[in-house]
């Protein structure tokens, strides 16, 4: 090839390179996005501004309003709190916006250098009647994202009506105190605001500053006392650290929003958390429920916002996104919430832990999904309900984290929990980098512990097996009652010394079985102990009675007894009082945290 063909070669491909730049965003372009909120005084509106500076060789631009919010795996239509959208160019023209769709829309920019959009945000006045407002924003219902700036930075500045404040975990410009910024648009909307009239708290764990904001229709001190719950909330946060044994934040800011929501909920944050609780309630005392979830929404800044998959982070916030493991996200938090609350002792009542725990499998069984569809499925399936085949995999989750926790150490002679799991793969995921890929939970598991448990999760989380009460929980010293539905039943209990128990109304009294008789045989049988009556039982079929031999006032009866079939099940967990001391260590490991995480 000649000289001069090559340099035409080298040119061509240079131009070609350089095209696309010139056609949207150069290198010397765009650097920060920078907003600007003003919110109204009355509590109703926030005036947005968005500022784009500088701009090269951009024919159009596409924005776009987020399409779901993460940690609340649904559509929903943010779009529809937005009116008034303008793009203003540097020289003040008003510039032509084309809805591409009801949440997204088409700038035409050509020759622009700089662009204002700008907008009016509808929002929610949670004060009382006549009170200072209280807003809250959460951020991806809020903010418009440009698709190619969201790695760049973002700032926020508010201009605040007066006697407003602010609270949010938006890291402040040293620099310039009424700028907060965030390194890309995630993190930018992932820290929620709270607006107006707010009550500031705070403590120190473990060097760490902790903010308590609370906002809307506010409870007096002697409806909620203060101090009290500044030391519940501090207590919650400690006993999660020592459960993965650090706090990856600088500062966190726990927002409680109390006002005329139906109940209660929390959404999960990098270093901070929203909770919304009925205010009602509230001042009548009730904080239990909100002790929970405060315990669960602060160990999602681990497990989810951190320990998470691949999927989630850096998220696409056009579509659905969709993985697998919600059952482990959501419903291992969910046992969690409990381990933390037992090991805070912030649940008096002696069994509360296993009493928990054996009500929410009581909640699985009640689902109408129960046996059609996997954890791992109903993970999947979250943006598709289906009432007919509903099942929540926090609940599914919950019963998993219990019996893996269990399983892990019964495997290791109790020298290694699922605690240790929650702490390698909070080291191991190094956030902000990629998520964890398929398979990992299980690997993660096997590389901490040493046990195979390939076969646990093809059964129990991607299969529809009944989970194993019965096998798993007497090794971790307890005991374990569960019966299904549909199994026979006979209409009598036994307590100690096989003697039996039999209420008036039920069909067993009616045949001649009395409180007091001693059992002998069922069915041909005999039968010396619980267990031994539960494997007739089993083997009954379709029998519509069994002979039962009874011994009364030191002779023997032979009475039959119709059988009936169990139309709901039963399921309790309690600790074995003949538990070994390996079995005991176990049980007591699970509600203290022993062995300590390595």
């Amino acid at each position: 090839m000649s000289r001069s063909a090559i340099l035409l070669a080298r040119l061509l491909v240079a131009g070609a390179l350089f095209t696309p730049l010139l056609q949207g965003q150069s290198r010397f372009d765009l650097r920060e996005v920078a907003w600007t909120i003003a919110p109204d005084p009355g509590g109703d509106a926030i005036a947005m501004k968005m500022q784009l500076a500088p701009l090269q060789a951009r024919e159009r631009m596409v924005l776009r309003i987020p399409l779901w919010r993460p940690g609340s795996y649904r559509y929903d239509a943010f779009q529809d709190r937005i009116s008034g959208l303008r793009a203003i160019d540097q020289d003040g023209q008003d510039r032509a916006i084309l809805a591409l769709d009801p949440r997204t829309w088409e700038i035409e920019t050509s020759g622009v250098t700089a662009l204002t959009v700008s907008y009016q945000l509808a929002v929610e006045n949670d004060a009382e009647d006549g009170a200072a407002p209280a807003v809250h924003l959460n951020g991806p219902m809020t903010f418009l994202y440009l698709e190619d700036a969201r790695e760049l930075p973002h700032s926020l500045r508010v201009d605040l009506p007066r006697d407003w404040d602010i609270a949010s975990g938006h890291r402040v410009d040293p620099a310039e105190p009424k700028v907060r910024r965030a390194p890309n648009y995630d993190v930018f909307v992932d820290c929620p605001i709270a607006l107006g009239a707010l009550e500031r708290h705070g403590f120190v764990a473990h060097g760490r500053p902790f903010e308590i904001v609370l906002l809307g229709k506010l409870p007096t001190e002697a409806q909620f006392p203060r101090a009290d719950w500044i030391e519940t909330v501090r207590t919650i946060s400690e006993a999660a650290y020592d459960v993965v044994g650090d706090f990856p934040f600088d500062r966190y800011v726990y927002l409680f929003l109390f006002n005329d929501i139906g109940g209660g909920y929390g959404l999960e944050h990098l270093n901070s958390t929203t909770i919304a609780w009925n205010h009602r309630m509230i001042k009548a005392g009730q904080t239990v429920g909100l002790e929970s979830v405060t315990a669960h929404e602060f160990f999602h800044l681990w497990n989810v916002k951190r320990i998470r998959p691949s999927q989630l982070g850096p998220f696409d916030y056009s579509t659905d996104v969709r993985t697998k493991d919600l059952w482990w996200l959501e419903g291992v938090t969910s046992y969690y919430n409990d381990v933390i609350l037992q090991r805070a002792g912030l649940r008096a009542e002696e069994n509360w832990f296993w009493e928990s725990q054996a009500q929410n499998f009581r909640n699985v069984l009640a689902q109408p999904g129960y046996g059609l569809v996997s954890p791992e499925r109903s993970s999947w399936t979250v943006w598709e309900p289906n009432a007919r085949t509903r099942i929540s995999y926090y609940d599914q989750g919950q019963a998993l984290g219990l019996l893996l926790d269990a399983k892990i150490r019964i495997e290791t002679g109790n020298r290694r929990s699922l605690d240790d799991v929650v702490r390698f793969l909070h080291r191991w995921v190094d956030y902000p980098d990629a998520g964890y890929r398929p398979g990992d939970l299980e690997r993660a598991i096997r590389a901490v512990t040493g046990w195979d448990c390939t076969a646990f999760f093809d059964r129990y989380v991607a299969g529809l097996v009944d989970l194993p009460w019965e096998e798993v929980l007497p090794q971790a010293g307890l005991d374990v009652i569960y019966r299904r539905a549909g199994e026979p039943v006979l209409g009598f209990s036994l307590a100690d010394g096989m003697e039996v128990e039999v209420a008036e109304t039920s069909t067993a009294y009616e045949a001649g079985l009395r409180s007091g008789d001693r059992l002998v045989a069922v069915g041909g049988r005999k039968v010396a102990d619980k267990s031994e009556l539960l494997a007739v039982l089993r083997d009954l079929g379709e029998a519509e009675e069994v002979e039962v031999e009874i011994r009364r006032s030191g002779s023997r009866r032979k009475i039959g007894v119709p059988v009936r079939t169990r139309t709901r099940p039963v399921f309790r967990i309690a600790p074995a009082a003949d538990a070994s001391a390996a079995q005991a260590a176990i049980r007591d490991g699970i509600l203290r945290g022993e062995p300590g995480g390595v």
